[in-house]
């Protein structure tokens, strides 16, 4: 995840992380990318679940400042450095378009299905419904068809995403 949209995987940590679902998941890995240490969300959180050990979470900054200790790099990177195994797996993708775009090649070359790559494509929308056509990729319109595509869907668009 990257940026804001971590939000939205945080809810989904949130939820495999819960005592009653835990047990129905195996290895949870989260990515966490954002372009400085000032710009991460859920600092508290973040802190708590790195203690933790049934999840393996990676958070870096695109630049650190003065104080910054933890890792620098992008997302792309980091998930091709962590290589986390894509046996009986799926991948969870949602940040800026760009983080997106650079990311999904790398889950491929480690072995995912596009079917299990779902990425989260909400920053395209505009009005939510429909109406003003601003964030159609091909004929789909992201705020009524998705805004979630696995990759196998998105393959089959224009690489406007």
């Amino acid at each position: 995840g990257g940026g804001f949209a971590f939000t939205t995987l945080r809810s989904l940590t949130k939820y495999i992380l819960h005592p009653e679902n835990r047990d129905r998941f195996g290895d949870l890995t989260v990515i966490y990318g954002a372009r400085s240490p000032g710009d991460l969300i859920y600092k508290s959180e973040l802190s708590g679940w790195e203690k933790q050990d049934d999840i393996n979470l990676f958070v870096t900054v695109d630049k650190g400042d003065e104080t910054w200790t933890g890792r620098e790099g992008f997302v792309p990177t980091v998930a091709e450095e962590v290589a986390p195994s894509s046996e009986n797996a799926y991948v969870i993708v949602c940040g800026p378009p760009i983080m997106i775009r650079f990311t999904v090649p790398v889950l491929v070359d480690l072995g995912f299905k596009p079917d299990k790559i779902i990425n989260s494509l909400e920053m395209r929308m505009k009005c939510g419904i429909g109406k003003c056509g601003r964030c159609n990729i091909g004929e789909k319109f992201v705020c009524k068809h998705g805004p979630v595509f696995t990759f196998e869907q998105l393959t089959g668009m224009p690489q406007e995403y």
